[in-house]
């Protein structure tokens, strides 16, 4: 009779324990990021944004003080040793998930890029993700109120000025200068351009396959369902000077197949093992005299830096993942079903969703977040 009454009382303290775990991780559940980046926006939102916290941290503070209570009071050892064991699962569940770290660059001009970016990614999973964005620093107090008066208030991120090598008015070529802006950057990373919506789960995206010798995942161009690649392929030819001097004794094939340096998946334990930003600063310095880039329209150093660099050494996004040149033209080169299947579009071009007519503009505005202050805005026609 005692051994049941026994099993009948460790049964109930189990079940008194699940409830209390249950209501712990629903209260979590509600914590916007880590406590220290909510804890420094506090200031600035209202005494409702605080309450979720609040309910994480007394949740946490209650466990302690039960846990603590069980130890003192129980006379079993056994069940210390299963308390611990329970309490163990809670930490375990807790810091399961990675964290999905993504790079995003803009400007003054390319601001309203960078929100719809960022918009499009949380919308669209349940991961946990770390922006990193990097603006002039004039415009860094216009991104900061932009995202603490609008829905992005509960995004995670990490803000760092442009690198003072950088040219002005050219953003993209933050990704030469990562490791010098991001110091404290690690692993695996997506960059994204400010002219990029995503439609799919990032977690997907920083997964995919890289080979161990190889230096990033990209889109080569060639395999481009873009209709502006029907006749001309792009090649080194075109977008390399490949009579560059520093170029002598590289066995570049003319004809090889360029890869889309604006979206790509990068590890930075790699590259600062293969010292790959040295490389690519070097290859821009080596620019000023003799330009690097060939006579594609819009190539530049920054892109010519990175072809030279990972030529041969990069594994290929899945198609789905960059469906690009819809800034190329005004008109674009897809149907709406192959869109609406799209797992990221890139309105690489002239053609920005936010300052011209464009090619599937409604993809983009689903996910545009005006400014509160409305000093950045896009044009009258798509507003």
């Amino acid at each position: 009779m005692a051994h049941t009454k026994l099993k009948v009382c460790v049964v109930v303290t189990g079940v008194g324990w699940t409830v209390l775990l249950v209501y712990v991780m629903s209260s979590l559940k509600w914590q916007p990021g880590d406590i220290t980046d909510t804890q420094r926006r506090s200031a600035h939102t209202s005494l409702a944004d605080n309450v979720p916290l609040a309910r994480a941290a007394k949740s946490h503070v209650l466990l302690g003080e039960l846990i603590e209570a069980a130890k003192m009071n129980s006379g079993n050892q056994s069940k210390v040793n299963t308390l611990s064991s329970v309490t163990s699962n809670v930490s375990s569940t807790q810091n399961s998930g990675k964290t999905v770290k993504i790079v995003i660059s803009g400007n003054a001009d390319t601001l309203i890029g960078v929100t719809s970016a960022m918009n499009s990614v949380v919308s669209n999973t349940k991961s946990s993700v770390r922006f990193y964005i990097t603006l002039p620093k004039i415009v860094i107090p216009d991104f900061r109120k932009w995202v603490l008066q609008t829905k992005l208030h509960r995004v995670n991120y990490t803000i760092r000025p442009h690198d003072p090598q950088m040219p002005k008015g050219k953003p993209h070529f933050a990704k030469i200068y990562l490791q010098s802006i991001f110091p404290d950057l690690d692993g695996r990373f997506i960059y994204l351009d400010s002219d990029v919506i995503v439609q799919g789960d990032v977690s997907e995206l920083i997964d995919v396959d890289i080979r161990s010798s190889h230096l990033g995942a990209f889109s080569e161009e060639c395999n481009s369902g873009s209709k502006r690649f029907n006749l001309a392929k792009p090649r080194y030819s075109t977008h390399i000077n490949l009579q560059h001097p520093k170029l002598r004794g590289f066995k570049i094939k003319p004809k090889s197949c360029t890869f889309n340096t604006d979206v790509f998946v990068a590890d930075m334990n790699v590259w600062k093992s293969s010292n790959v930003s040295l490389l690519l600063m070097d290859w821009v310095n080596s620019s000023k005299n003799d330009p690097i880039y060939g006579l594609e329209p819009e190539a530049d150093e920054a892109e010519a830096a990175m072809l030279i660099v990972m030529y041969n050494r990069v594994s290929p996004l899945p198609q789905l993942w960059h469906v690009g040149d819809l800034g190329a033209t005004s008109g674009g080169g897809y149907s709406k079903q192959f869109i609406k299947k799209a797992k990221l579009l890139h309105w690489n071009g002239h053609f920005k969703p936010w300052s011209r007519r464009t090619a599937f503009v409604e993809s983009w505005t689903r996910y545009y977040i005006p400014d509160p202050d409305k000093k950045h805005r896009p044009v009258k026609t798509f507003a």
